[in-house]
């Protein structure tokens, strides 16, 4: 019997972009199946056998629903939080314990099923070292804007004076502080001349430092296989983005639109793309008022869905094609 399932590995937060491509399956005529990670072990369970006689796998959602593995078409990672629901009040040590235990079982679970995959875990690690990216990009014909990666204070006062000042730092990681009760997210952020004066946290932390390039436009484009979608924003209309579009992103996703890009980037993007043996990727491109194309970084498995909703991109229709096309080759 041919396999006729589609496996959508997220979590139980994940936003309304699983609805639209599960709805996309269904027309086109499988059955999806949805692993909230977040709820395994404590909800979800998950039975590998491994036996000469009779090996197989067996997972049951939190809705009773059971998924065996030879039914699978294909699969779909999305998101990965094993063990998030583990009672709060477990001994620390034991939670933590838990859920490395539960995140390498569903590692194994996962690497063990003989299907396509969009996109291997370890291969999206991997393709996640900017470092990596960086030389691939730049191998590649891409331009880039000058990045220095330190934990040494000299080096970020020799940059800084390389490029007249115009300097911005990032972290490689996304990640909030907590002050007065007050979630805080670290984005990007401009450097100042007292900025250079507080550098001996770096013995601490290492960080990215990169030359500030003036924008005209910042673009997102969204790789689904061979299909290329790009939207752009004028980040310049609103000071709080000028650094990190991201600061007051939730308040003007409307303000995106549709953006042909220039067939010679587009190019390079895929490459790197097949580069990194990844099937989606989400870049972040910056266009100067120079009409240069700047890259930044590709996402493995960047968030996408509010295109779909405010530029009509179609991205969840194409990934539900891509699992399709590619599922056929693998089965």
């Amino acid at each position: 019997m041919t396999p006729n399932t589609i496996l959508i590995v997220t979590h139980s937060n994940d936003n309304l972009a699983i609805d639209k491509v599960t709805t996309a399956l269904i027309h086109k005529g499988y059955k999806v199946v949805r692993l909230n990670t977040d709820l395994y072990p404590y909800q979800v369970r998950l039975e590998v056998l491994y036996s000469s006689s009779c090996p197989g796998h067996q997972l049951i959602t939190e809705t009773g629903e059971i998924l065996l593995d030879i039914d699978i078409y294909a699969v779909w990672y999305r998101r990965f939080n094993p063990g998030a629901d583990l009672p709060k009040d477990m001994d620390k040590q034991q939670r933590k314990a838990c859920r490395e235990e539960a995140k390498r079982t569903l590692l194994g679970y996962l690497q063990s099923l003989d299907c396509f995959v969009m996109d291997d875990y370890w291969q999206i690690r991997k393709a996640s070292n900017k470092e990596y990216q960086q030389k691939l990009a730049l191998q590649l014909g891409l331009n880039m804007p000058a990045t220095l990666i330190t934990n040494q204070p000299a080096a970020v006062m020799k940059f800084h004076q390389a490029y007249s000042g115009k300097m911005i730092t990032k972290m490689q990681t996304a990640f909030s502080l907590v002050q007065d009760n007050r979630e805080q997210v670290v984005y990007t952020s401009k450097v100042e001349e007292q900025h250079l004066q507080q550098l001996d946290g770096l013995a601490l932390c290492p960080m990215v430092f990169q030359e500030n390039i003036h924008k005209q436009l910042e673009l997102r484009v969204t790789l689904v296989g061979d299909r290329v979608f790009c939207a752009a924003l004028d980040s310049n209309k609103h000071a709080e983005m000028r650094d990190d579009w991201r600061k007051i992103g939730a308040i003007t996703m409307h303000e995106w639109f549709d953006y042909s890009l220039p067939e010679d980037i587009t190019y390079k993007l895929q490459a790197l793309r097949k580069k990194l043996s990844l099937n989606y990727g989400a870049a972040d491109i910056i266009l100067t008022p120079e009409d240069q194309y700047y890259f930044l970084e590709i996402n493995p498995c960047g968030e996408f869905y509010w295109l779909d909703q405010y530029t009509q991109a179609g991205i969840c229709e194409a990934i539900a094609e891509h699992l399709h096309h590619q599922g056929v080759k693998e089965n």
